[in-house]
């Protein structure tokens, strides 16, 4: 169970699936590009086309969408070069002139689409803009100029057509830019540092492209020293160094940078996997990776310690961290109407596997199919050649493949025979019990809330949009929020049993938090037939009411019974809220011990 004093996060709505993005790099050079006008080095002489740098600036091409991050005064040919026919945005991280200068050339792609092209950056640079390109923005509407709708960015994450772009601050010197995270992969231009807070967001990166100017010092570039220091700190599992000059010789500097660490050079294309995969394809971009393998309902703490060591094992061995997981449950493929009620969605459980650092999760459908292939088969199809598999973790007690005739000892051979190691670890135990699925379940509906708690690691939560009730209690006893059961978008499938408990109530929206008591039952004193969830707050709720809550169930206090009155159960109420106002005096009194 969460300790006292540390509640559990809320259970926000999931975010959309991270899509798969490819990356084009449309220039890797500096200002000036390479090669530089009047030199005649070695690098601008060379005949390497990797030494032939543009001005930087990438795009993104993702769900059938076209976004490119600055338009640089070589836009015209980079964007012939890719060959793209349709621009869906811009963003910028700036308003230097080698990363905007290229804006007019948008217009082709305002004849094609008839529309005004979404523009991203903060106001500082939307002012250049409309200095710089003053015609395009005059009033008096004219047909041959770019056609533009400017949008303020600032540090907060905002959604491009399905995928979160989350601004990084950067400083150039003594200017402030920003450079962008998207998904697993991040794009940082122009910086002679990144502040502490910006690197917080860094962390997790499949792909990150980091400034690297030259060798030499320089007061507003890291140089590629600095930058390999950035590399060690941040860990990602590929980086790109762009912005380079001419000092900067393709071939020769990449035989001294350490095998994740490349340089970027025009016309680049990067796979970039989704943090959560549904098909092999969606995979090829991963490489080489530690997988672990199972169903994860409800993400426990046994779950954890497995997700936790996968991690560590890719971390240390220079691979992905991935976890397998299936759906819809087996049982409900092999044993109709006897499958277990889940614990969690299946976007929850996608969206708490990546808390633990996992990099990405492989959805694999269950069907009849998947059922009848051999072990031999399953591993060669999905670990050996579908996620190239180096390591292998599960759970001492794992079988698969058909009939589950495969176990522990047949993944090691097959291991061994397809080029990944084996690791085999222990169940979990908390306070004598085994932690699987199977015990929370039966836990939470006796109504043993407090040990699914201790074997989640967290406590149990039920989420979803507060309905109207009946009136009654509001009249005859005290205000609650409710929850429909019919409606909840966690812990749909597995109810605690009827009775009162000590709860903790959050605000989706906001992570307000309120102390609370909670009744799960029918409401026998009002006559009531179908099942409710009433939470009524131990603090003073401050308007607006909430339109979503998660309740967190931490004590079990008394069964649902029928009251002779209105009266008396509101006499009960207050002696319950009494008790929970004494559970939550202890625990904060243990806090301040710890």
């Amino acid at each position: 169970m969460a300790k006292l004093g540390q509640p559990a996060p809320a259970l926000r709505a999931p975010a959309p699936p991270t899509p798969a993005i490819q990356i084009t790099v449309l220039g890797s050079g500096t200002s000036s590009g390479v090669p530089t006008i009047g030199c005649r080095c070695e690098v601008c002489l060379s005949a390497d086309p990797r030494d032939k740098r543009l001005r930087p600036s990438i795009l993104l091409r993702y769900s059938g969408r076209n976004v490119v991050i600055d338009t640089t005064p070589d836009f015209r040919a980079q964007i012939l070069r890719a060959g793209i026919e349709r621009l869906d945005a811009i963003v910028y991280t700036h308003a230097h002139a080698d990363h905007i200068l290229g804006l007019d050339d948008v217009r082709p792609f305002n004849f094609r689409q008839r529309e005004p092209i979404p523009v991203y950056a903060t106001t500082a640079t939307l002012e250049v803009l409309q200095r710089v390109f003053k015609y395009a923005f005059d009033p008096e509407p004219q047909s041959m100029v770019p056609k533009l709708d400017l949008r303020v960015l600032n540090s907060e994450p905002f959604d491009l057509f399905g995928l979160s772009f989350e601004p990084i601050r950067l400083d150039h010197g003594h200017s402030e830019v920003f450079g962008f995270r998207f998904g697993t992969a991040a794009y940082l231009t122009d910086h002679s540092s990144i502040p502490e807070e910006s690197k917080a967001k860094l962390h997790g990166l499949e792909v990150l492209f980091l400034d690297a100017l030259r060798n030499r010092p320089h007061p507003t570039h890291t140089t590629v020293a600095d930058a390999l220091k950035l590399v060690d700190e941040l860990q990602p599992h590929r980086v790109f160094f762009t912005h380079m000059c001419h000092d900067l010789g393709h071939a020769k500097t990449e035989e001294s940078l350490p095998g994740q660490v490349r340089l970027a050079y025009d016309g680049l294309e990067i796979q970039v996997a989704p943090a959560i995969a549904r098909d092999l394809s969606q995979c090829a971009a991963i490489g080489p990776c530690a997988l672990t393998i199972g169903i994860f309902d409800g993400v426990h703490a046994g779950h954890r310690e497995l997700l936790h060591r996968t991690v560590a094992t890719a971390r240390q061995r220079g691979l992905s961290a991935v976890a397998m997981t299936f759906h819809p449950h087996p049982a409900a493929v092999l044993a109709p109407g006897r499958e277990p009620p889940m614990l969690m969605t299946l976007d929850q459980r996608c969206a708490a596997i990546l808390a633990e650092g996992i990099d990405h999760v492989f959805v694999l459908e269950f069907t009849t199919a998947l059922a009848h292939l051999t072990p031999e088969e399953f591993v060669a199809q999905y670990l050996r050649d579908g996620l190239q598999a180096r390591a292998v973790l599960v759970g001492e007690k794992f079988c698969f493949g058909r009939a589950r005739s495969g176990d522990t000892a047949t993944l090691e051979r097959l291991g061994r025979e397809s080029g990944f190691t084996t690791e085999f670890l222990h169940r979990v135990e908390r306070r004598g019990r085994i932690v699987s699925s199977t015990e929370i379940r039966r836990a939470i509906r006796s109504g043993e809330v407090a040990l699914a708690g201790r074997l989640l690691g967290r406590p149990y939560a039920l989420a979803g949009e507060v309905v109207p009730g009946q009136g009654v209690g509001s009249k005859q006893t005290v205000p609650t929020l409710n929850l429909n059961p019919a409606n909840l978008t966690a812990g749909a499938e597995v109810l605690p049993a009827t009775g009162v408990y000590i709860t903790r109530t959050t605000e989706a929206a906001t992570s307000r938090r309120w102390n609370s008591i909670t009744n799960v039952g029918n409401r026998p004193t009002f006559g009531g037939e179908s099942l409710t969830i009433e939470t009524y707050l131990l603090e003073p709720l401050d308007p607006p009411a909430p339109a979503n809550i998660q309740v967190e169930f931490l004590h079990r206090l008394r069964d649902e019974r029928k009251f002779e009155s209105p009266e008396a159960l509101k006499a009960q109420i207050l002696k319950d809220v009494s008790l929970a106002l004494t559970f939550f005096r202890r625990e904060t009194r243990w806090v301040g011990r710890r």
